[in-house]
């Protein structure tokens, strides 16, 4: 004999049978806190007539908003991909549920998803217990939907890979700074005094944090940093277009370039490794690099394993759903930061050099890999 399946009302459908919103009907349903005694009765009544049954729900655990910044074509970057496989396997332990909450990176779009979000509480009818925002926003809807969400999510919410406790939300992060002195370190070990910078306009904010460690480092063995520059890498930043941002910054003697560049993100770092490669330099003979992260996709654009600085991610994952879990034991708890280490990659993009080469760059002269690529 085959059992018949007997569907199951959402709390979506309950709102629209019944004119109301989504997340009132969910508060109702639950305690019905806040709303009119006449008003839950009905929406109890609808909710049994339509066949939901609170179980449904209830048995699924808690239920997590996931927001995260997209990419202009619509996906996630490769880090945000790895967390949330990360993220949904400490969910699936604890009974939790993860709902993504795709946020543009640039545009109006992602004022009106956010604006729905914190206004409903939730996605499609279904009420967050508590949200994980995966980095910081774009820097357009910072800090103004920082402070939003953490009022619509008092002591509920959590920041992956970084922090903003000024507006209420703590996080798990990574030691930028420390990581910026990692970065300048490995090319001052491979003899390399003439060092610049290329930060990332699109991740500004932990871009300065790295920076400050380069600066640290640099005047640690009485140097200073011979060029700073920020390019708008939001968008695809073709070679062409990097050329003329780059040229425009740099001496038109190679000589006086640094031999030595420390790039804010692997993503940049493979964009100017391209770069250089087109106007006929050779990394790390010519320029060494130093970046930050190493995923794959920008180590697939400079066709080179880069070397850079390293960051926990799935520990850093791992830690923000038991940052979360813990406030929701204790939802009196202040926000606060959690702060993880990095480490060093050695790769195929820092070259030895001596010393007294500093005077002037000799783009023929040969020099000796500083790493290899760990296998």
């Amino acid at each position: 004999m085959h059992k018949m399946m007997v569907r199951v009302a959402t709390i979506k459908e309950i709102a629209e049978h019944l004119g109301l919103s989504s997340s009132t009907v969910s508060i109702a349903l639950r305690s019905g806190k806040g709303i009119k005694e006449e008003t839950v009765k009905r929406i109890r009544e609808a909710a049994e007539e339509l066949g939901y049954t609170k179980s449904t729900n209830s048995a699924m655990g808690k239920a997590i908003g996931f927001i995260v910044t997209t990419q202009l074509d619509g996906d996630m970057y490769e880090l945000a991909r790895r967390h949330i496989l990360v993220v949904n396997q400490e969910m699936a332990k604890r009974g939790w549920r993860t709902f993504p909450v795709m946020v543009p990176s640039s545009g109006d779009e992602g004022e009106k998803i956010l604006d729905t979000f914190i206004k409903e509480g939730g996605i499609n009818g279904v009420q967050m217990d508590g949200c994980i925002l995966c980095g910081r926003l774009p820097v357009h809807l910072r800090p103004r939907y920082h402070h939003f969400l953490a009022e619509r999510f008092v002591g509920k919410i959590i920041m992956l890979c970084n922090q903003d406790v000024v507006n209420g939300i703590g996080g798990v992060t990574m030691m930028d700074y420390s990581g910026g002195i990692q970065a300048a370190d490995v090319l001052i070990k491979a003899g390399h005094r003439k060092i610049g910078w290329i930060g990332s306009l699109g991740s500004e904010n932990n871009a300065s944090e790295r920076l400050g460690g380069v600066h640290t480092a640099l005047r640690s063995v009485g140097c200073s940093l011979q060029h700073e520059i920020w390019l708008n890498d939001r968008g695809l930043l073709p070679t062409a277009e990097m050329d003329r941002m780059l040229m425009e910054h740099l001496p038109e003697d190679r000589a006086e370039w640094p031999t030595a560049w420390v790039c804010s993100t692997d993503w940049l770092a493979a964009k100017f490794i391209v770069w250089a490669k087109s106007i006929g330099l050779s990394i790390p003979k010519d320029l060494s690099v130093a970046t930050f992260d190493n995923t794959q996709v920008a180590e697939h654009l400079a066709e080179m394993v880069m070397t850079s600085v390293v960051f926990p991610f799935e520990e850093i994952a791992r830690s923000s759903v038991e940052m979360l879990e813990r406030q929701f034991d204790n939802p009196e708890t202040k926000p606060s930061a959690w702060v993880l280490p990095g480490s060093i990659r050695a790769g195929e993009t820092v070259a030895h050099i001596k010393v007294d080469e500093q005077a002037g760059n000799n783009f023929d002269r040969p020099r000796e890999s500083a790493g290899k690529a760990k296998k």
